[in-house]
């Protein structure tokens, strides 16, 4: 117990005292957004920037450790779009919405934090995979979903220029992209560039803990409170509970992969399913209030699945 609040209290103290401040008008929620667009556009992409350009891809590449983690994302998108659809008879947009936060864990503001904590940054390579494709598979699958049915009555934009529109706009991407280029070239940077880049890079998973907890002392847990709990059990139990069985009982292999797998799988919705449906105009309070739920919830659900993968 004592390893595990070592591990998960200093990160959501940092997330905590980013909400408090706000909250209490030491710092106005625009300065807490105008760190986010720091962290999102300059902090996490050159710090993603830096580990892809040096990690081991062989290691990360592995399509056993991708198909445990993302099968859980696929089924907790399918799951959460069929429920809200069928049983809590939500429009087919809506549904879309919730079953993207169900899909759309925060990999990288609470995901890189808590497995970089837990298991060092030696083990960060497969969390490092899962977050360079993560943002073009939920988008993948959230915007064809969400497109496909809008084109039956509409004839707008094609929905593969919608996602590559999307993507080519998502900073953190184009950063490990860039990365994943030098890696693949054998380039690193000269010194003169390696040093302020290390300084920044530095500086991202702090500021983005803070930030995150600015931006979600606006949001009001109301309504809606069985779609949310929804939400937050797929999030939170399921994927990582799929994850477990796949990575540790299906496939064979490395444990530090199966960790790796596991813990991300187990994060709350990011603030990714916020951005998603405030895109579409719908479903944003569900969005918003399940990524604060989810978020307080990790804080206890994230501690029991880090002690019994240990």
């Amino acid at each position: 117990m004592q390893i595990l609040l070592e591990v998960t209290t200093p990160i959501f103290l940092i997330i905590g005292g980013g909400y408090l401040v706000t909250h209490l008008g030491y710092m106005r929620l625009s300065a807490a957004e105008g760190l986010l667009f720091f962290v999102q556009n300059i902090a996490l992409p050159v710090m993603l920037f830096n580990a892809m350009s040096k990690i081991d891809l062989g290691v990360g590449f592995n399509y056993k450790f991708l198909l445990s983690f993302y099968t859980g994302c696929l089924l907790s998108f399918i799951i959460a779009l069929t429920i809200s659809y069928l049983y809590f008879k939500r429009p087919w947009e809506d549904s879309v919405v919730i079953a993207f936060a169900a899909l759309f864990g925060n990999t990288v503001l609470l995901g890189l934090a808590v497995v970089d904590r837990a298991l060092g940054t030696d083990s960060l390579t497969g969390t490092y995979i899962i977050v360079a494709l993560h943002a073009p598979f939920c988008f993948l699958v959230g915007i064809t979903t969400m497109e496909l049915y809008k084109s039956r009555a509409t004839t707008g934009r094609p929905v593969i220029i919608s996602l590559v529109s999307l993507i080519w706009k998502n900073a953190i991407l184009m950063g490990m992209i860039l990365g994943l280029i030098f890696n693949l070239l054998g380039l690193s940077l000269p010194e003169v560039l390696a040093v302020p880049v290390n300084m920044v890079a530095g500086s991202a998973i702090p500021a983005a803990l803070f930030a995150l907890g600015g931006i979600l002392s606006q949001y009001k847990p109301t309504g809606d409170f069985k779609i949310i709990a929804m939400v937050c059990f797929l999030t939170l139990i399921f994927h990582p509970f799929v994850a477990w069985v796949l990575s540790s009982l299906v496939f064979d292999i490395p444990k530090p992969l199966i960790q790796s797998a596991v813990i991300t799988a187990s994060m709350p919705p990011g603030l990714n399913a916020f951005f998603f449906a405030s895109i579409y105009g719908r479903g944003t309070r569900i969005a918003a209030s399940s990524v604060l739920v989810g978020t307080v919830m990790a804080v206890f659900t994230s501690s029991i699945i880090l002690y019994l993968i240990a």
